[in-house]
């Protein structure tokens, strides 16, 4: 098993009611109406029973379920700043193509259609 460390601010809150690991082992300590608000896919994955105590395969930290998604730390870190309302995280700046691109492609495939939106509007300039 890899040791993982958490994100900065503000996916540390000591609150968060779910983990979100990135491939590259950081952990993401996240609120599940947020993430539920932004997703459909989220939402439809939070409303799953969870294992009890006798049955739990799943992996938890600090009391909280742990959930590994195949995107690595710079893109998730991204992804849910977009997702989270702006009072606790600014858009982040995505000055590389290959930063937009894979946040398109995370935002494609967990239906966050505001986000998909958003990263094609950053690129829509370079592309004229």
């Amino acid at each position: 098993m890899s040791i993982s460390t958490y994100a900065a601010s503000p996916f540390d809150h000591a609150k968060a009611d779910v983990i979100l690991r990135s491939s590259d082992n950081i952990d993401f300590r996240v609120f599940k109406l947020f993430l539920s608000l932004a997703s459909p896919f989220f939402e439809t994955l939070f409303e799953i029973p969870q294992p009890t105590e006798e049955t739990k395969e799943q992996e938890t930290k600090d009391g909280l379920a742990v959930i590994p998604v195949s995107e690595d730390g710079n893109t998730l870190d991204a992804l849910l700043r977009f997702c989270y309302p702006c009072t606790l995280a600014e858009d982040p700046n995505l000055d590389k193509l290959k930063d937009v691109v894979d946040v398109f492609d995370a935002a494609k495939k967990y239906s966050i259609d505001a986000i998909e939106r958003k990263t094609v509007a950053r690129c829509d300039p370079a592309c004229r």
